[in-house]
């Protein structure tokens, strides 16, 4: 019996997230728009993030709109990120509404 594939992924961050992990999340990010459907990332564990993750996130929307895919922030949103969104002025995409 064959097994369905899944057609979403979640990346799981943990912890403080900032330029020097920036180049392996794009990769991830990267890799399961071009595999998946859904793209969801898991933000509700990390303790700091700083721009940089930020402009990967905006970035993975704008590429998952681009191949007609989906690109979602998950779960509880650390106060810490939604000041930094604030202080930014920028609105996430958030599974069941927008950040």
């Amino acid at each position: 019996m064959a097994r369905k594939k899944s057609s979403s992924a979640t990346i799981v961050l943990k912890d403080s997230v900032g330029i020097e992990q920036a180049a392996g999340i794009r990769k991830q990010l990267l890799d399961s728009i071009k595999k998946k459907q859904i793209t969801l990332v898991d933000i509700s564990n990390i303790a700091d993030i700083d721009s940089s993750i930020i402009q990967l996130f905006l970035a993975a929307k704008k590429e998952a709109e681009a191949k007609e895919k989906e690109f979602f922030i998950t779960g509880a949103i650390p106060k810490e990120v939604e000041n930094l969104l604030a202080i930014l002025s920028i609105s996430l995409p958030v599974q069941g509404s927008e950040v």
